[in-house]
């Protein structure tokens, strides 16, 4: 049978006498439906409602194919049975301010930048709106912020009504209704109405805040992230926080962090492309040295070596005339590379099954360069060793 859903019409008793009409199981757990339930399901992006049972903790909500409600326990309960229940009341509490939130924040989206709202999500801890807009600035944000605001701190009354097919056209609608028959309207006087199944506040007041935290474009609309009521303060709090102490530490104004991030990122740019520049001078400096040592072919291996640098060191060997390298690093990575000349033929791919099973690790490559990750330091040099006494021969081919 279909579970009578008390919520639509109550979003406020969290305690209750439940009856057990059916048991059942989903994903592998055990599942009862009750004859009436306060227990809102996860649906039209809400997030379910968690508690109780009798002494079964309920740790998910859904609505079944017919109607039904599953609430889904940590432990089963018998068909038939009378049991206390309570709900969650601040996870209930905290989804009813970000769903009549994101109804005050829609219209607003339509009333201040004309994009009506394609799509939402009211998640665990994040929140989401898809609107049907081109861009964004932080200019429109605060406009629509002010707008909503001054909505939620008027504290109107948010209504609930029941109407069918044909009484549904008396209200003003965002959106035509999805749904068929018996449609249940919420709505905030002058300002928005939604045929919608969730759970929401009261009085407008009781969502205590809406706050935009970025957007990004998700292929022909742009997402917006908001947070309401507890949400929003808790998430003020963090970003308060962070930005406080990134001042305090660089005795700056709080005004000032996003500048000295600005001038700290460039300086940082600019000291790894030096460091970038020095290194391949080096690299190129010591490649000659042991091309010169070593002309019939270069085998280097080092304790600490970053890989970048023992590539560029052997590439530059190759450039300056070396018939092929074999270079290795302990760490911080320990890998083998063996290369050779592009303008040689000898196919180096032949050596990459025993290469990989001496280094004890994954690798690949082409017919003019390999590398091989070893599993450690030590298998790594006796990688790196056969290589070296195998590669004259076969770059001779």
């Amino acid at each position: 049978m279909a579970s009578e859903r008390r919520y639509y019409d109550d979003s406020y008793t969290t305690r209750f006498s439940a009856r057990i009409a059916a048991v059942s199981e989903q994903g592998g757990k055990p599942a009862v439906e009750l004859e009436s339930t306060y227990f809102y399901p996860e649906s039209g992006g809400q997030e379910a409602d968690r508690g109780r049972i009798g002494t079964s903790r309920v740790i998910d909500v859904q609505a079944g194919d017919e109607g039904q409600v599953w609430h889904v326990l940590d432990a089963p309960l018998p068909a038939g049975e009378e049991f206390d229940a309570e709900i969650d009341w601040a996870r209930r509490f905290e989804h009813m301010q970000q769903h009549t939130g994101q109804h005050v924040l829609s219209a607003a989206f339509e009333r201040v930048l004309g994009a009506p709202t394609i799509s939402s999500h009211l998640g665990e801890e994040r929140n989401t709106v898809d609107v049907r807009l081109a861009a964004a600035t932080w200019s429109d944000v605060a406009r629509l912020e002010d707008v909503a605001n001054a909505v939620v701190w008027e504290d109107r009354e948010v209504l609930r009504h029941w109407a069918d097919d044909e009484s549904v056209g008396r209200f003003a609608l965002r959106k035509p209704p999805k749904v068929s028959g018996r449609i249940r309207i919420v709505e905030i006087p002058d300002w928005d109405g939604s045929a919608c199944g969730g759970t929401h506040t009261q009085r407008t007041g009781e969502i205590g805040v809406i706050k935009i935290v970025r957007w990004e474009r998700v292929r022909d609309t742009l997402r917006f992230e908001f947070h309401c009521g507890i949400r929003a303060v808790r998430d003020h709090a963090w970003r308060v926080e962070a930005l406080v102490e990134a001042a305090r530490r660089r005795t700056i104004q709080d005004r000032d962090v996003i500048a000295h991030l600005e001038r700290a990122a460039t300086e940082r740019d600019e000291l790894s492309r030096r460091v970038k520049d020095l290194t391949a001078r080096i690299a190129a400096g010591e490649a000659a040295k042991r091309v010169a040592q070593s002309p019939g072919g270069v085998a280097e291996m080092r304790e600490v070596w970053p890989r970048d640098e023992a590539r560029s060191f052997a590439y530059k060997c190759l450039e300056l005339g070396s018939p092929w390298i074999a270079v290795a690093a302990a760490a911080p990575e320990p890998f083998v590379m063996i290369a050779r000349p592009k303008s040689g033929s000898a196919d180096l791919r032949a050596l990459l099954p025993e290469l990989r099973e001496r280094a004890a690790g994954k690798g690949g490559g082409s017919a003019d360069a390999l590398q091989v990750n070893a599993r450690d330091a030590a298998a790594a040099r006796v990688a790196w060793e056969w290589a070296a006494k195998e590669l004259p021969g076969i770059t001779a081919k």
